[in-house]
């Protein structure tokens, strides 16, 4: 053991072995880590070859632990848990408290980032930790306090609250050149579209939008595909097509008049955006949650007096 560097090489794959030894699953793991199913077995195939032996026993929808697998599970897991709490433990000895947050790139955007300044004026003892990702992070795994996650049910945590509702309509830039009027449904079939691709839910997509307008959506081709939300409304602002949109993020584009809502279209209401507090309620944690939903509600009553 006198040469930790060489011999813990394969660190990552244990941090993926004891998240497959907790879900029972390649794919759940992979869910929980925000890899592939062929990101997890090709770890532990390699934690499998160094170690020489077989961690796994490999089923159609469950992988069941080995002998050495069980002997490894007893001694790593504890150990990767004890070593995320020392280094909390050191963490918390500078006086200064580090919180690590997580949501995605669109609410950190649009959303948090503008706010967050108020938030360190009011608490300038919490050092916040940011970490943007749309992937569904394990929140324990990878050491995360508080998480603001966009879901249909909410999520399987104790300490879950309902935190707002999006609703989506279409919207464009005063910079547009509309072929049509703009005035109903089957307008918007001749324009030009920016549609998302990739993980995002179907509710944000056309195709759902026309669903409920009784209309057949048109092909992607037809318009501009884009990988992120941020993309696409970034392409909305600078006129270059009709978006899928809507509050609660866009409403400061709304306000100043970068875009524009289509009056007299269906409105719809999609998933909500969910705040989760991992800490059991840790002081600077539960702080964190109390002013974010002080925001929400702040905000709320301003749309209601306007």
């Amino acid at each position: 053991m006198g040469n930790l560097r060489k011999t813990l090489t394969k660190l990552p794959h244990l941090i993926t072995f004891e998240a497959v030894c907790r879900n029972d699953n390649f794919t759940r793991a992979g869910e929980a880590l925000g890899i592939t199913r062929v990101s997890v077995s090709r770890q532990i195939a390699e934690l499998e070859d160094l170690l020489g032996v077989r961690l796994f026993h490999r089923g159609h929808r469950k992988v069941v632990l080995t002998q050495p697998g069980r002997m490894l599970e007893a001694e790593v897991c504890p150990a990767l848990h004890q070593i995320a709490g020392a280094l909390n433990n050191v963490s918390a000895v500078s006086g200064r408290t580090r919180l690590t947050v997580t949501t995605t790139s669109a609410f950190s955007t649009y959303w948090l980032m503008p706010r967050l300044v108020n938030f360190n004026n009011l608490h300038p003892e919490i050092e916040l930790n940011l970490v943007v990702s749309d992937r569904m992070l394990d929140l324990v795994a990878e050491g995360v306090d508080v998480a603001v996650r966009y879901a249909r049910t909410p999520p399987p945590w104790d300490n879950v609250t309902r935190l707002l509702q999006e609703r989506i309509f279409p919207v464009v830039s005063p910079k547009y050149s509309a072929r049509t009027p703009l005035a109903s449904p089957e307008d918007l079939l001749s324009e030009n579209l920016l549609h998302l691709s990739g993980i995002y839910r179907p509710g944000a997509r056309w195709p759902n939008w026309f669903r409920l307008n009784d209309l057949h959506a048109p092909p992607e081709a037809s318009g501009v595909v884009m990988n992120t939300y941020i993309n696409m409304l970034q392409a909305a602002i600078a006129g270059q097509g009709v978006a899928l949109a809507g509050y609660p993020l866009v409403n400061s584009y709304l306000a100043d008049g970068s875009l524009l809502k289509l009056d007299g279209f269906l409105e719809h209401d999609r998933d909500y955006f969910y705040l989760i507090d991992a800490t059991k309620n840790r002081k600077d944690a539960r702080c964190f949650c109390d002013w974010l939903l002080a925001e929400t509600r702040q905000m709320s009553n301003s749309a209601q007096l306007s």
